[in-house]
């Protein structure tokens, strides 16, 4: 049961990442030279990791062991594993490189990886903020 609701959170997660890139590409698609459907999932979905993260250890208690467990699989393994791949990430960074792009190469990893730590901890610490 644990493997269908992971495959299922996979498959929506996917999803919502394919949908959400492209929009964000379509919206930014006079700044082709840098990946911004990626660097939106990743920032966003790692902010998303952090409010859903905040709920499920502060509700966990509510939740019997086996529905926690599968709750944080679905969520967690299922939907955000699919949402914010960064294998995507690595293959974006791979193919500015490989063009001779040094410095947008650059720029990219050190802002995806920057603020999408930040993004998290800003979504789990605003989600304390609003519910404690």
């Amino acid at each position: 049961m644990n493997l269908l609701l992971i495959a299922l959170g996979g498959a929506l997660g996917s999803v919502a990442r394919y949908l959400s890139s492209e929009a964000i590409i379509f919206y930014f698609s006079r700044a082709q030279n840098f990946p911004w459907g990626t660097f939106f999932v990743n920032v966003f979905g790692s902010m998303l990791a952090g409010i859903l993260y905040y709920f499920v250890i502060k509700n966990f208690d509510n939740f019997d062991p086996p529905m926690g467990k599968i709750f944080k699989n679905f969520l967690f393994a299922g939907f955000l594993g699919g949402f914010t791949t960064f294998s995507a990430f690595s293959l974006d960074f791979f193919r500015l490189a490989t063009a001779g792009q040094y410095p947008q190469a650059l720029a990219y990893a050190a802002a995806s990886v920057t603020l999408s730590i930040l993004a998290l901890f800003f979504g789990f610490y605003s989600m304390k903020l609003i519910f404690s």
